[in-house]
């Protein structure tokens, strides 16, 4: 735990350009000694709060906003510089469906359809129920109904004008490193900064890390990957210009036209680059997805058994990342048609993780509660995506016996042996086929928005989240215009 400790303090993030716009205190404190694990820290900074978020992707926008509105002082950290997580820091878009299969019924609603509307309403997003199958869905209809585009950068203003408005208190560049907790109660978290270790002592915390960082570090029991070393495989995204879009459109409806599914996605030409020695990655088909500036997100790299939470693994898969990355340019040049001019913008700053940790929680979702569409006492939200794994060269798929959608409860957010932590996002308790539906986006906002309201309720009526009455959170959800048919 000490060289853990001294590693993360040897690569700190900067600390720059703090938001004031909270009702959370803050005490500016002579630095102070305290001892963690039998480790010394000098606490530079000390914070308290009703409510602190930890993570700054979809998840802990959502948690920190929701909280706020309801009257919780909230500290939300953010170990970068801007929220928005694999949304903006691995440019990882469209936001997948947030719709019923067939793209008619929004089912994720609440907060981040609001969201979307107010990027919509500046150009920087086109709604769900009002997209199409074609260049911005990537060609592909399985899944792939009511995607959302997405401006990355309005997303970053929108969401922080969002939180300032509400009254949560950004910090950003803090990196969790450890919490410190006594009686089943976390009693503080402590985070790495430029400026030293600052301190949150807060009433109820949430963990938005997406590794359940916060969580682990508790002593929350938790489960990795398939139990037996797998996890979904990683990717690394990145941006191309000068795909030239009627082409790409041009061959999409020719294919539709002669009912040719491996001539929409140029398999035929992956299997011949391939033979060549020209395409070395396992991808059978093409996956460009169109942005609004014109620009293609793509998505075809992978790493396998990438542990996320392991620097030194992470940066082997990112270097490996943007290798692939040439080997794809050059393959998309050469055979597809759209492509011969294209050219690399940037590659993500940040690996795309798709498994991790998650927690054991007080209800585990199953994959024959998704199938088949079980209904619980405390739904907090539903949604209908599909059940995928990424593995070593090919994606499973899990197929459901019902059209109807699924839902999370809120005891799968709430972790075994911590009385006042909530989960949201990729780490919450279920098995990994439901991870890999409800890990993408939309359904992380939905998780964000129960976990922060369910604090808020907590710190209102002197309880704690597993003492919360499931049916006044269930009722607050739906007068935020959460979906719970």
């Amino acid at each position: 735990m000490t060289f853990l400790l001294i590693s993360i303090l040897c690569n700190l993030f900067a600390c720059q350009g703090v938001v004031e716009a909270s009702t959370a205190s803050l005490e500016y404190t002579s630095p102070q000694t305290e001892k963690i694990d039998s480790v010394q820290f000098e606490i530079t900074r000390s914070f308290d709060c009703d409510v602190l978020v930890v993570g700054g992707g979809p998840a802990g926008i959502a948690s920190a906003v929701s909280a706020a509105r309801h009257g919780a002082s909230t500290i939300l950290c953010e170990r970068g510089g801007y929220l928005g997580g694999a949304a903006t820091n691995a440019l990882i878009g469209p936001f997948m469906s947030s719709t019923s299969p067939d793209g008619e019924i929004m089912l994720i609603r609440g907060f981040f359809e609001e969201l979307v509307d107010s990027l919509e309403a500046n150009g920087a997003a086109i709604h769900p129920l009002k997209a199409e199958i074609g260049a911005f869905s990537g060609y592909r209809e399985p899944g792939h109904h009511g995607v959302t585009t997405f401006d990355p950068e309005a997303l970053k203003r929108t969401a922080e004008r969002f939180c300032i408005d509400a009254g949560v208190r950004l910090l950003y560049h803090c990196l969790f490193v450890k919490s410190s907790v006594s009686k089943d109660r976390i009693d503080a978290a402590y985070f790495a900064t430029k400026d030293g270790i600052w301190r949150v002592r807060a009433k109820v915390y949430i963990d938005c890390t997406g590794d359940a960082d916060v969580a682990y570090s508790s002593g929350v029991p938790c489960v990795w990957g398939d139990g037996n070393g797998e996890v979904q495989a990683s990717s690394l995204i990145f941006i191309l210009s000068g795909v030239d879009w009627d082409k790409m459109d041009a061959h999409y409806r020719k294919t539709l036209l002669e009912n040719d599914f491996e001539g929409r996605f140029y398999m035929r030409e992956i299997r011949t680059a391939r033979e060549a020695g020209e395409f070395p990655l396992w991808r059978a088909k093409i996956a460009l997805y169109r942005r609004l500036d014109g620009t293609a997100i793509v998505n075809m790299g992978q790493t396998d058994d990438v542990d996320g939470c392991d620097p030194e693994q992470v940066t082997r898969a990112e270097i490996t990342g943007r290798e692939q990355a040439q080997y794809i340019i050059r393959f998309l040049r050469k055979y597809v048609d759209g492509c011969k001019d294209s050219y690399l913008v940037s590659t993500a700053e940040n690996l795309g993780v798709r498994e991790s940790r998650r927690i054991v929680g007080e209800y585990t979702v199953t994959t024959e509660d998704a199938i088949n569409s079980v209904k619980y006492p405390d739904p907090v939200f539903c949604c209908s995506n599909s059940m995928d794994i990424h593995k070593r060269g090919y994606v499973e798929y899990v197929a459901r016996n019902t059209q109807e959608p699924y839902f999370v409860p809120y005891r799968a957010l709430l972790p075994k042996g911590i009385d006042n932590l909530i989960c949201a996002g990729r780490c919450i308790s279920a098995e990994r086929p439901v991870l890999g539906a409800i890990r993408v986006m939309p359904p992380c906002f939905a998780m964000g928005q129960a976990a922060g309201t369910a604090a808020a309720l907590c710190i209102e009526k002197h309880v704690g989240p597993k003492q919360l009455d499931a049916g006044l959170l269930i009722a607050t959800l739906k007068n935020d215009a959460v979906y719970l048919p």
